[in-house]
């Protein structure tokens, strides 16, 4: 069941994040990827993150503090790209130009790569390379340390090309990228193993919303 609804979930993400008109084999190919994600991804969690039974209010009050540690990430991720935008005259133009777009398009943003970014880098990533170190190592807290780098590597790496494509790039804007961009998989990576996916995704969620919602209008 667990399964099932993180699908649809990854499912609503890509159609909000894929180009309209939707392509079918776009679609398809989409989905049945973020199904293998997911349960590989799930799978490996299942052999060696180590189990944290909660109550309802426990969950109810991590999700709470995901999103302010998110709308604090977010605030601090703002105030660094406001910064750069005053060196780079085209990451300010990146969002100059998204001023006029309705209310509901930072909520779609924010929405779509929280899930799909999650599911893929934390749920998918972490967890098989915590598998993988499990194999390798029998501490626990090696084996944790080893994924929680190197998925939060792999998270700053994929956002290269889009911060290259808005700027003239270089080595100074690749090593800001993955700072910030580590800064935040660090936070994530630590919600997704101590608390758990949906704790993780809130936090990118609030994370993304401010940056999203605020950046237009402040850089």
């Amino acid at each position: 069941m667990e399964v099932t609804r993180t699908w649809v979930a990854f499912v609503a993400a890509l159609l909000l994040a894929l180009p309209q008109p939707f392509r079918p084999v776009l679609v398809i190919t989409g989905a049945a990827l973020g199904l293998i994600l997911i349960v590989v991804g799930s799978s490996a969690a299942s052999r060696c993150r180590p189990p944290h039974p909660r109550t309802s209010s426990d969950r109810t009050i991590e999700i709470i503090w995901s999103l302010l540690l998110g709308a604090l990430l977010g605030a601090v991720l703002l105030g660094a790209l406001w910064w750069l935008a005053r060196l780079e005259p085209a990451l300010h133009a990146r969002f100059a130009h998204r001023q006029d777009e309705p209310l509901w398009r930072p909520l779609a943003l924010a929405f779509e790569s929280s899930i799909l970014e999650e599911i893929t880098f934390r749920l998918f990533a972490l967890s098989v390379l915590a598998w993988i170190a499990s194999r390798l190592t029998s501490r626990d807290a090696s084996v944790f340390r080893i994924a929680w780098l190197g998925s939060t590597l792999l998270f700053g790496l994929a956002h290269i090309p889009a911060w290259s494509a808005a700027t003239r790039g270089g080595p100074l804007l690749f090593a800001l990228v993955l700072l910030l961009n580590g800064a935040g998989g660090l936070l994530l990576g630590w919600l997704f193993w101590r608390w758990g996916l949906v704790q993780a995704i809130c936090c990118h969620f609030a994370g993304d919303l401010v940056v999203q919602a605020l950046g237009p209008r402040v850089l």
